[in-house]
């Protein structure tokens, strides 16, 4: 049977927050179906090339998001070079597959634990392959962290002290956790629009058996639940909490949520079970902006979430975006006015990018304002990568980004 390596690439530290839990499933996907594979990860300060050289696989298979696709390109050709059978996979392959397919044999677009096991058994040698999502997440073991560079990643909070991770004092021990897969909302801004999946849950049950595996054999104090919505569903989390409580399993967690999403009951029953930290994407303090961005949400909303979390106890957190769509000087002091008012303590500041295969793109794209040569490595949320808001020139995007992160 032939032998897998699964690549993450790329040398930007800011990149190397969270586990690659994505390769993780993978792997233990393929594990689980007798397959020898292991994990080599730039991310974490590993040598590709030597790694490659001592493993010798049979087949690489790359990840890679739309900043870092340069990297992973990059690996790909080392890879051919060296008479490995290269697969392409992640976001960016998903949604540009053509592009991917040029410095690659192979590319997965869309989920890849039973593509890649198809490459691997079926010995496929090339071409675009895609398989139907996974219906019970269940069915994909936990990821393979034993495959994973954990002493790294469990640093997280010293080494990327101004990471999202506000509620972890200094030197606890952190992970991640991803126990959903999809969304059902289609916010302009964001990838999951294009997917078209339906939303799934790992069961309580699977999620605390994940959680005992932390605490247990790596000693983690502090985890954060990195899907996009974790209280999506309130009765699993509900099932989540108090199962947490009767183990008595002493962690401390943060979560992403929807501002809409959220209510008194739950937070408190979660901060009774160890939530700290809630991170919400709040994206601006204008409602005609909240409604461009088809967020389905409002301003009073965004206000609420905040007051809910400190009236629980809790830590709020979030995002705003500045140089959205027909945005103007006036919706981004509202956003300003916003964040002024609110009692919060730390906001994310991002500049609106339009990635590949989101709404937003495809609004570019008609008002003809993609450049002819993109540079992905630009996609960073630090800078105007394509001038989204034609009202106000990037440079002054770039300079009121920098006032509105003042505010705090």
């Amino acid at each position: 049977m032939p032998k897998v390596a699964l690549i993450n690439p790329g040398k930007e530290e800011w990149f190397s927050s969270n586990e690659p839990l994505n390769l993780g499933f993978i792997a233990s996907f393929l594990e689980k179906n007798n397959i020898e594979v292991r994990i080599i990860d730039e991310l974490a300060g590993q040598d590709v090339k030597k790694e490659l050289e001592k493993y010798r696989p049979d087949i690489a298979g790359i990840t890679a998001v739309t900043p870092l696709i340069h990297h992973a390109y990059r690996i790909a050709k080392m890879c051919r070079g060296m008479g490995i059978l290269t697969v392409l996979g992640g976001v960016h392959a998903s949604i540009l597959p053509e592009e991917a397919q040029k410095h690659a044999d192979i590319v997965i677009k869309g989920e890849g634990e039973i593509a890649m096991l198809d490459i691997v058994k079926g010995n496929i040698k090339s071409g675009i392959v895609s398989r139907p999502y996974i219906k019970n997440i269940d069915d994909v073991p936990p990821p393979a962290r034993h495959l994973m560079q954990m002493d790294f990643y469990m640093r997280t909070k010293d080494r990327l002290p101004d990471t999202y991770l506000d509620f972890v004092p200094p030197h606890t021990k952190t992970a991640s956790l991803l126990t959903s897969r999809g969304c059902p909302f289609a916010c302009t801004f964001c990838h999951n629009s294009w997917k078209g999946m339906p939303w799934r849950f790992n069961s309580p049950e699977r999620v605390i058996s994940e959680i005992e595996q932390l605490v247990n054999v790596y000693g983690v104090g502090a985890i954060f639940f990195i899907e996009d919505n974790f209280f999506a569903n309130k009765a699993r989390v509900k099932k989540i909490c108090n199962l947490l409580k009767e183990k008595k399993i002493n962690i401390i967690w943060g979560a992403n949520a929807r501002v809409n999403g959220i209510d008194l009951e739950i937070l408190k029953i979660a901060k009774d079970a160890g939530l700290r930290q809630v991170t919400f994407g709040f994206e601006s303090g204008s409602q005609r902006i909240l409604d461009v961005l088809n967020k389905m949400t409002t301003v009073e909303q965004n206000k609420s979430a905040i007051e809910l979390c400190n009236k629980a106890g809790l830590i709020p957190q979030g995002t705003v975006m500045i140089g959205n769509p027909t945005e103007t000087l006036e919706d981004i002091r509202a956003t300003q006015k916003f964040l002024r008012e609110a009692d919060i303590k730390s906001v994310g500041v991002c500049i609106t990018t339009p990635f590949p295969g989101t709404k937003i793109w495809d609004w570019c794209k008609e008002r003809k304002l993609l450049p002819k040569s993109l540079d992905w490595s630009d996609f960073t949320y630090d800078r105007v990568t394509i001038p989204v808001c034609e009202a106000i020139p990037p440079k002054e995007i770039k300079r009121l980004a920098h006032e509105t992160a003042d505010i705090l």
